[in-house]
């Protein structure tokens, strides 16, 4: 009896030792410290944009005790080729900001670097139409789209009442507006123009002005044109006359868009060509009040001689958050996009930091900026909807393009040449 119940005791002893090792060991996994590494191409965390990822950071953390969140950021074209190099190296980021475009997003799922999500379940999100379709491949979802970017002209309304000038409805009257502006010291309009992505979206722009609906862009791509069709070569005919009529600053090729930018923000420029994601030059701290309260948006004007209408609209869905299908965290990851799409559209919206792609309503104490970009969006009678033409299809397209446009920006090659240069690249692109 007494081994009897000496052997019970052993037993109940293993099995209590047994129990707290597993509690402890279950213990110790939930309280593991993970750290989630990002990447986002928005560095200054000091505008709205980034205090609202910053915000949104901090509620996962909090929701997530274990976890550290350690984010790799830089501007656009410094950020592509950080994550290239990445991709290559299989350090990828777990979570990262990427563009949906076939040269960029596609080369990493084709490389089954990118993970698949639940369409079903982020269609429940309020995204606007098209734009989760915009991250497809295949069949299936493999990003959520963050802005909704729309080709649009951004001007100081103190500035232009102060020489007497209303904003243009035509691309003639815009382009003649370039000597009086330069008269009073500033310059009319400002870009990036470094890159040379600017210069391709207004030729897009373009098309749908010269033309009426953008089909032609498409079109040469699929061969079933040349970008030698009176359209394209038309387009860019305009765009060159725009830089030789002085319209942007000095060092337009040299120029990189935080330049512009400040050019813009500083008041030096009347003028600023960009895309709807720039909503938080209304609410940058880091420019005078007396901008800030002046920065308006406009159409990009039609064209009097064209058949497009001023409300055939460039936009489309570009900026995605992905997850890193090598990713030892694809379960936080996911949790950490569940969270995003819940929380920003209206975070951004309330502080005006960029143009969301999901749903938000109009509030009273919307500024005259936010209002403008929605009444343009809502005015729209055609849009793109699929990405500028340089992202459309291979990135060795994509670098001729955007070579080709600097050369005819800067006079170097006539809009003949241009578009014959471009064709024969998208003939390779085809094959």
């Amino acid at each position: 009896m007494k081994r009897h119940l000496k052997n019970m005791m052993i037993i109940v002893l293993v099995l209590l030792v047994g129990t707290m090792t597993w509690a402890a060991g279950t213990q110790e996994e939930g309280t593991k410290q993970v750290t989630l590494r990002m990447g986002d191409n928005i560095p200054d965390r000091n505008n709205p944009w980034g205090l609202v990822i910053d915000k949104i950071n901090a509620e996962f953390m909090e929701q997530h005790p274990n976890v550290k969140i350690e984010t790799e950021s830089y501007p656009d074209q410094p950020y592509q080729e950080k994550m290239k190099i990445y991709a290559a190296s299989d350090q990828l980021p777990d979570v990262f900001k990427y563009w949906s475009f076939s040269t960029l997003l596609g080369p990493l799922v084709e490389s089954n670097m990118i993970q698949e999500l639940d369409m079903a379940h982020f269609k429940q999100k309020g995204f606007v139409a098209g734009s989760l379709e915009a991250n497809v491949y295949n069949g299936k979802l493999y990003g959520i789209p963050v802005s909704g970017d729309l080709w649009v002209i951004y001007y100081n309304q103190k500035l232009l009442k102060e020489m007497g000038i209303t904003m243009p409805t035509t691309v003639e009257e815009l382009v003649a507006l370039s000597p009086k502006i330069r008269e009073k010291g500033l310059i009319p309009m400002v870009t990036e123009g470094s890159a040379g992505w600017t210069f391709g979206i207004t030729l897009d722009t373009f098309v749908g002005r010269v033309d009426s609906n953008f089909d032609k862009i498409q079109e040469a791509l699929d061969r079933k044109i040349k970008f030698t069709d009176p359209v394209h070569v038309q387009s860019a005919t305009l765009l060159q006359n725009m830089a030789k009529a002085k319209m942007f600053q000095e060092d337009l090729i040299t120029s990189d868009y935080g330049a512009s930018r400040n050019l813009f923000g500083q008041q030096k420029a009347a003028m600023y060509l960009m895309g709807s994601w720039e909503l938080g030059l209304s609410s940058d701290t880091s420019f005078s009040d007396d901008f800030r309260n002046n920065v308006r948006a406009a159409k990009f004007p039609a064209l009097a001689s064209g058949k497009g209408s001023i409300d055939n609209l460039v936009a489309w869905f570009g900026g995605n958050y992905v997850i890193n299908a090598k990713s030892e965290n694809i379960e936080l990851g996911k949790a950490y996009l569940d969270l995003y799409s819940d929380r920003f559209p209206d975070l951004i919206w309330e502080k005006k930091g960029t143009f969301p792609a999901q749903k938000v309503q109009a509030r009273p104490d919307d500024n005259d900026l936010a209002k403008d970009l929605l009444k343009i969006l809502g005015d729209a009678k055609i849009t793109t909807g699929d990405p500028p033409v340089l992202d459309r299809s291979t990135p060795a397209f994509k670098e001729d393009h955007q070579k080709y446009c600097k050369e005819l920006v800067a006079g170097l090659i006539s809009p003949q040449e241009f578009c014959e240069k471009v064709d024969v690249s998208a003939e390779k692109a085809a094959k």
